[in-house]
């Protein structure tokens, strides 16, 4: 699973597990409706400051670390 679908996901399970609809997020995001559900659909490359207020959004972050060799 690449981070895309990772993002997707923890959206998706976020909404389902806090009551919250593609309408609610996008006004947390700034964003209309449609941005949130053309993102769950995969049908976007969301831009990093899309993904930051998402995480932001969903008090989540991303952690950095080295791959394993």
């Amino acid at each position: 699973m690449d981070l895309r679908d990772k993002l997707i996901e923890e959206c998706r399970t976020y909404r389902k597990q806090n009551g919250v609809t593609q309408r609610e997020l996008g006004e947390k995001l700034g964003k209309h409706t449609s941005a949130v559900g053309r993102f769950e659909i995969g049908a976007i490359d969301p831009r990093l400051k899309f993904v930051q207020n998402l995480l932001n959004a969903m008090d989540k972050e991303i952690v950095i670390v080295d791959k394993i060799r």
